[in-house]
């Protein structure tokens, strides 16, 4: 149950941000709701044609019928019923034909914001991927995109937007015609029939009433649209929660947990806060129940100024028993449409909230280094790479994580990364992938700046297994050739340099079973399997280079053992980088880096590393000893050279 404290937290949360949310929201004109829409439906030709006579031809509808009652009141009155009934006729046509091309056009721009949510994500994804990798790996760009997806599910995404915006077009293009209306109410006064109250005072009582109660509107509509949003701010935890949640709940790899550490109980209380919900949403509905009220009396006083003009103009005979009607007609339409435009653009106004996000990131720049040259094809892999006084920090820290780090990969090298854990190896691996740029120094290739390199081109000569590798929801042959063409005989090669082979022809499908089951009936990995997927999906892409980062944490002993046994003929004639923990797993390396505090303390293979009794010589004991000592412990473990 919620606490009373809880509630009055969150009474004072909403009171509080109100004026900051109001201050805050992105101001969004006409012209740039109009660039928006075409923006966004950028491609699609018949969208301004479809907004365009949409809007018109539904705005059109209500006053096309006062001015057809109108006349054909009068004529009724006058007698000419013939006149009458052909006028009956016209009009249900007209209404008609405007009604069809209204919904005509409505479909069509529905039709066409469907796919815009589509492409949105379509262009944010290409813009991560053309980015710098250390702007999209911010935790400031995650958490805005995490917010942005809760705050989605309260206030609507793109699709709702540009229909919002379509829908206030409409109301725009409504009131123009009842200001038309208004306008020839009283430019045709007549002056022998009508005294100067009539002529002069009313219309500008009228004026006067039609701006404040604009500005009564106005103001209430963005109370009502802040408190709004701050409904939503508060329930974006919830909503990030409660997806988290079903997402727990529904993922196998977590029931073993739940049900062993008994976690049932603790996640029923997660979910209790969602019991607030209800009550956070008939607050706002409270809320805005009021502010809809007095907007609405502001409206109604509005209409009795306007009722009042009109019988006055009727009593003093300026216009027909018909006209009165038409006018009557079209001033409850221009109340209701003022306030649907007023409702409409604090909508449009308070998503922009959550979607300006979307804006800033397409807006971001690209890649600052993103180089021209090619990378020059060579079938004997001779590819050098050099780091030279390399330093490298975090953006927005103060700490250098490597510091004047120079070191060559040699060609053809097995080389290890050896260090305590934050010792920089992992950060080293991302400047080599040029994920991260350092901060001071510089990468070369053959002697060439990497900067100057064609990215794309760049990283297809690395073949990287990071520790925290992801499988996707695909076909296992898929997963492996990852985006390349699906080669059976290298694909049954690299499976069983990996030790999966076997294990594969006991699958439903084989080579060609989905992995997971997010997107169909598939089967789950032991995490030592899907390792070796991992090292197979390695193996098949073929680049010079190819970097494992604790390749072999989930694997038992022996599958361990066997990896190393084979590793040359894994690795054959390619440059290597391996990174491990375990001291014993880098004895089969040509070279070992030892890395401490960000900086090269030690290098030299096992043997010489051993000799000299520093940081290796201490980090290889402090492991030997729970499995034996020295060499005979390694032999227990089954770790071949």
């Amino acid at each position: 149950m919620i606490s009373e404290g809880a509630e009055r937290k969150g009474k004072t949360q909403a009171s509080v941000s109100l004026n900051d949310i109001t201050e805050r929201v992105q101001f969004m004109s006409i012209r740039e709701m109009w660039h928006y829409m075409i923006f966004q439906t950028k491609g699609y030709g018949t969208v301004k044609a479809a907004i365009t006579a949409g809007a018109l031809s539904a705005a059109a509808v209500p006053y096309v019928s006062s001015v057809f009652y109108a006349l054909i009141l009068n004529r009724l009155i006058g007698g000419a019923y013939d006149a009458a009934a052909a006028g009956t006729v016209i009009m249900t046509a007209v209404l008609l034909m405007l009604n069809l091309v209204a919904k005509g056009c409505e479909r069509t721009v529905c039709h066409y914001c469907k796919p815009c949510e589509y492409e949105v994500k379509k262009r944010m994804a290409k813009k991560a991927f053309s980015m710098e990798y250390e702007m999209a790996d911010r935790k400031e760009t995650l958490a805005a995109f995490r917010r942005v997806r809760a705050g989605e599910q309260g206030m609507g995404g793109v699709e709702r937007q540009l229909l919002e915006i379509y829908h206030f077009f409409q109301e725009l293009a409504g009131i123009v015609f009842a200001a038309g209306f208004v306008l020839a109410l009283f430019a045709g006064a007549d002056r022998e029939k009508e005294n100067l109250a009539v002529t002069a005072l009313l219309p500008a009582g009228m004026l006067l009433t039609i701006c404040m109660a604009l500005a009564v509107c106005n103001y209430f509509s963005k109370k009502d649209g802040a408190f709004a949003v701050s409904t939503e701010l508060k329930n974006e935890q919830l909503n990030t929660l409660s997806t988290y949640l079903i997402n727990l709940i529904n993922k196998e790899s977590f029931t073993k947990d739940i049900r062993l550490f008994g976690l049932q109980d603790y996640l029923f209380q997660k979910v209790e806060p969602f019991r607030y919900i209800g009550r956070m949403y008939t607050e706002q509905g409270k809320y805005s129940g009021k502010c809809q009220a007095v907007s609405a009396l502001a409206m109604q006083m509005l209409a009795a100024v306007t009722y009042i003009c009109i019988a006055a103009k009727a009593v003093a005979g300026s216009i027909s028993v018909g006209e009165v009607t038409m006018y009557a007609g079209a001033v409850i339409a221009m109340i209701n449409g003022m306030q649907q435009l007023l409702n409409r653009y604090q909508s449009i106004r308070y998503m922009n909230e959550y979607l300006n996000t979307y804006e800033k990131f397409i807006a971001s720049p690209d890649m600052r280094y993103d180089g021209t040259l090619p990378i020059e094809k060579r079938d004997d892999n001779e590819y050098l790479l050099e780091f030279s006084h390399v330093s490298f920090r975090y953006p927005g820290t103060k700490q250098d994580i490597l510091q004047d780090i120079s070191l060559t990969f040699r060609i053809g090298e097995k080389l290890a990364l050896a260090g305590r854990n934050g010792a920089g190896k992992t950060t080293l691996i991302k400047l080599l992938c040029r994920l991260y740029e350092p901060t001071e120094g510089e990468i070369r290739l053959n002697g060439i700046n990497i900067e100057k390199y064609d990215y794309e081109e760049y990283a297809g000569i690395f073949s990287v297994i990071f520790q925290d590798f992801r499988l996707y929801d695909f076909p296992l042959d898929e997963n492996v050739a990852s985006g390349m063409e699906t080669d059976g005989m290298r694909m049954r090669e690299v499976l069983e340099l990996a030790g999966m082979w076997n294990r594969i022809q006991d699958l439903p499908e084989k080579e060609k079973t989905l992995l997971g089951h997010e997107t169909g009936p598939g089967v789950s990995l032991s995490g030592g399997e899907a390792q070796k997927i991992a090292i197979a999906r390695a193996l098949y892409k073929d680049a010079p280079f190819i970097i494992l980062d604790e390749p072999t944490a989930a694997l038992d002993p022996l599958a361990e053992a066997e990896i190393y046994e084979n590793f040359n003929e894994l690795i054959r004639e390619k440059t290597a980088v391996y990174i491990s923990h375990r001291m014993s797993s880098c004895r089969f390396c040509d070279r070992i880096v030892v890395l401490e505090g960000g900086r090269v303390t030690e290098i030299g293979t096992h043997e010489e590393l051993l000799k000299k009794r520093g940081s290796y010589y201490e980090l290889y004991h402090a492991q030997a000893k729970y499995y034996g000592s020295g060499d005979d412990g390694n032999r227990q473990r089954g770790t071949a050279r």
